[in-house]
């Protein structure tokens, strides 16, 4: 037999040439020659290929080799096919050695596999999570069960390490350690050290003329480190932050006319001990660009004179950039009304560079109109399709109006039974003028168990239990289950609405009670009172806005004078008597505009209501009361609220003033924080004791500015920043000339110098056990008669 060579991949030294009988397996390419450029290899007698033989396989299926090596049986086998061959498999990653020899007419191929990864195990990572680096070390090829590659693994340090870059860790090392385990495993373990994060010290500009620096690092979310960022993480280089804040700056100068400006260069330099960074921008501004002509061409749908309504620049404004896209966006909106869904309405910008002017064409491409062939809902595994679907706007058959789609998902929101909505309007295949509605919602908890807790000298510890589920079977129907059996209230509630009692979502519901309450462990005024009440109501929308509400609702009331009771209220009872019927009469108008019910970010919601006992029975008097929130977005994380109440009530008929158990109260967590709950408005001493009295006016104000906090990411968690006002008035009876001692003594009569106020910081939580709400407090103008409590809280369960 003629002379074979040995053609081999693999770490290993190449062995010297072998003779052998005929019968012995002579290996046919070395490794090195591959490496080197395998057809420079020594030439030798080629075969037919009788037969293929693998050996050295552990895991890897036989098939699998005979699928890449590009040689069958019966071809002949030379150099050149050897080593194409040998290259074939060594590509696949699967093999750390491969061998080709002869077997008289057989083509042996001898294999050593590669290592397959057991387990993988990251130590010392704080900045990035676990599963995020498991998730890249796997897009990577590196994960538990495939196998293992040691040069993939250093590109992978390489890589993980310019990660930590551009989130400001300069001082991070990885390193990793290679075990080997039984049955050709491997475990392997990153070893990370963080280091600490490259903070800012400096940025400046150069370039800038017309700004200064402090007005353009205003418009960066990066800010140099100052020692009240402690809570902050605006000080911490990223580049990929670096980058958005840069085309921040672009957008601002656009704003403000600079139509050529440009960011030329910039520098960033770290410290020698990788702990600061210095950042240089240097700019070139241009020249301020006003408005010269705007007008519109193209298709147009819609009449012309109405999408030049939509134009929010005039001839002579400052060129705005983001200004002249909302036209842009509210004509594609007003397409998408008529069913032009996918339309397009360019800009096209002449620049006059000499006058300094910029006309604006907004060329409209109607494009095709859309229908909808069928509305899909997905994600709805407690709530029924069609509680979903009675709060969509938009209808199965009809053009598609983006209009609809968007009230359809505010009206989804505004339910407060998903955490989340997505509706998407993908392309219906073969059809250009058809699309389906995916609506995909993600349920949250429907049920509550709520709980109050409190605590107080005289009363102890007070707690209440509430059962509701505002999805009751997945029908949208809310079912409420009130027991409250603490040392002040006895309380047993019951009610049900059915949001949906006809089909244009016309609302009804039902409702009792039964309730037994001892006022003074409350540091009330000293009665007994047990009233049951039962009644009913419809619900009817207005818009999709507004809406009215009516109830009627009978009401038993047995007062009991104890030892303690004060004048007032003993002499209340010998006027009126203390057993009352009542039929009360309540009516509310509700505006509801904001864009969902949780942790809202724009919008508002108004009530006007008002309650009055209807006359012929024992007690005549009414109340009403009109509060009104707004919200506002300041930025992508602050959200500004205002929130304002006023609430009167008084007697008319035999029925001189409002009964002292309708009492407006305030002060607690939910009214005026930092003031003791109930404990604003006049008060008396009675038997030596501190209790408040109420009153037939409340007024109530708030300002807040909602934030996510900095120690977490979650959703779930929102802190303010809030100042309240507010204070109880009592402008009706004889408050001050009688032989209580009431103070304070000017609350006779609505005195808005007597309002109380408070600021501090607030925190709420949509935990999975309930809503927990905290807040800590300080009273800004507080007076000796006031009783003041810095922390209050409250906590609720979900389920």
């Amino acid at each position: 037999m003629p002379i074979a060579h040995i053609f081999r991949t693999g770490a290993d030294p190449v062995p010297p040439v072998q003779i052998g009988r005929e019968s012995m397996r002579r290996p046919l390419l070395p490794a090195l020659l591959l490496a080197l450029a395998a057809p420079s290899a020594q030439a030798f007698d080629p075969f037919q290929v009788e037969g293929i033989r693998v050996d050295g396989l552990q895991r890897i299926a036989e098939g699998t080799v005979f699928n890449y090596l590009p040689l069958e049986v019966g071809e002949t086998i030379d150099s050149e096919r050897a080593a194409e061959s040998i290259r074939a498999l060594y590509e696949t990653g699967f093999f750390r050695d491969i061998e080709l020899s002869r077997d008289n007419g057989v083509l042996v191929v001898s294999v050593m596999e590669r290592p397959s990864v057991a387990r993988i195990e990251i130590r010392g990572n704080d900045e990035i999570r676990s599963d995020d680096i498991l998730d890249a070390l796997a897009a990577a090829g590196l994960a538990e069960g495939q196998v293992f590659d040691r040069f993939r693994l250093a590109d992978i340090e390489r890589e993980l390490r310019q990660l930590y870059f551009s989130r400001g860790k300069y001082d991070v090392s990885v390193e990793s350690t290679i075990s080997p385990l039984e049955r050709n495993r491997v475990a392997v373990r990153l070893d990370i050290d963080e280091g600490p994060v490259a903070a800012i010290r400096e940025i400046h500009f150069v370039g800038n003329e017309t700004f200064s620096e402090r007005q353009l690092r205003r418009q960066m979310e990066l800010r140099p480190r100052r020692w009240w960022h402690f809570f902050s993480d605006r000080h911490r280089y990223a580049r990929d932050r670096l980058g958005n804040d840069l085309e921040d700056l672009r957008s601002f100068y656009m704003d403000q006319g600079y139509i050529n400006f440009a960011v030329t260069s910039t520098q960033v330099s770290i410290s020698p001990d990788r702990e600061d960074v210095h950042i240089t921008v240097n700019l070139s501004e241009g020249q301020q660009f006003t408005v010269g002509e705007m007008n519109v061409v193209g298709d147009l749908i819609v009449e012309r004179e109405e999408l030049e309504g939509f134009f929010e620049l005039e001839f002579g404004d400052v060129y705005s950039r983001s200004r002249a896209q909302a036209a842009s966006r509210a004509m594609q909106n007003r397409l998408g009304e008529e069913g032009y869904a996918f339309s397009n309405v360019g800009i096209r910008p002449q620049v006059d560079e000499d006058r300094g002017v910029v006309d604006l064409t907004y060329v409209v491409d109607p494009g095709r109109r859309v229908y909808v062939r069928r509305i899909n809902i997905s994600g709805n595994e407690r709530t029924q399709d069609e509680v979903v679907r009675r709060e969509l706007r938009q209808l199965e058959g009809a053009a598609l109006n983006t209009a609809a789609l968007r009230e359809s998902q505010t009206q989804l929101d505004r339910t407060g039974f998903f955490d989340r909505v997505n509706i998407e309007t993908p392309q219906v295949p073969g059809s250009d003028d058809e699309v389906d509605v995916d609506v995909d919602v993600v349920e949250r908890m429907s049920g509550s168990l709520t709980a109050g807790i409190g605590y107080g000298e005289s009363q102890g510890l007070l707690l209440n239990l509430g059962v509701a589920q505002d999805n009751v079977l997945g029908t949208g129907d809310r079912m409420s289950l009130e027991i409250n059996n603490s040392r002040v209230n006895t309380i047993y509630s019951a009610s049900y609405t059915d949001r949906y009692y006809t089909l244009d979502g016309v609302s009804r519901r039902f409702f009792g009670s039964y309730r037994e309450t001892r006022a003074r462990r409350a540091d009330l005024s000293d009665f007994g009172l047990t009233s049951i009440r039962a009644g009913g109501g419809l619900g009817i929308p207005i818009t999709n806005n507004d809406r009215i509400s009516v109830d009627l609702a009978y009401e038993h009331m047995d007062i009991e004078e104890r030892e303690n009771t004060p004048p007032r209220i003993t002499d209340f009872l010998e006027d009126e008597g203390n057993r009352f019927d009542m039929l009360k009469l309540e009516a509310a108008w509700t505006r509801d505009t904001r864009d969902r019910a949780i942790f809202p970010r724009r919008g508002g919601r108004q009530r006007l209501s008002g309650e009055v006992s209807v006359p012929g029975l024992d007690l005549t008097f009414f109340k009403t009361s009109y509060s009104h929130r707004r919200f506002w977005p300041v930025s992508e994380n602050l959200t500004f609220s205002v929130d304002g109440s006023i609430s009167y009530g008084d007697g008319y008929g035999d029925t001189s003033r409002l009964p002292f158990f309708e009492h407006y109260y305030g002060g607690g967590v939910s009214t005026v924080r930092g003031y003791r709950a109930n404990f604003l408005g006049p008060r008396s001493l009675e038997n030596g004791n501190d209790r408040p009295q109420g009153g037939n006016v409340r007024i109530l104000g708030s300002a807040e500015l909602f934030f996510p906090p900095p120690f977490t990411e979650a959703e779930s968690v929102r802190m303010s920043l809030f100042l309240d006002a507010g204070q109880v008035y009592q402008t009706r009876g004889d408050l001050y000339t009688g032989s209580e001692e009431v103070f304070p003594d000017n609350l006779d009569s609505v005195n808005l110098d007597e309002l109380r106020a408070s600021a501090g910081v607030g925190l709420t939580w949509m935990s999975p056990i309930g809503a927990l709400t905290f807040s800590i407090a300080e009273p800004l103008n507080d007076t000796n008669d006031d009783d003041t409590e810095s922390f209050q809280f409250s906590l609720g369960t979900s389920f």
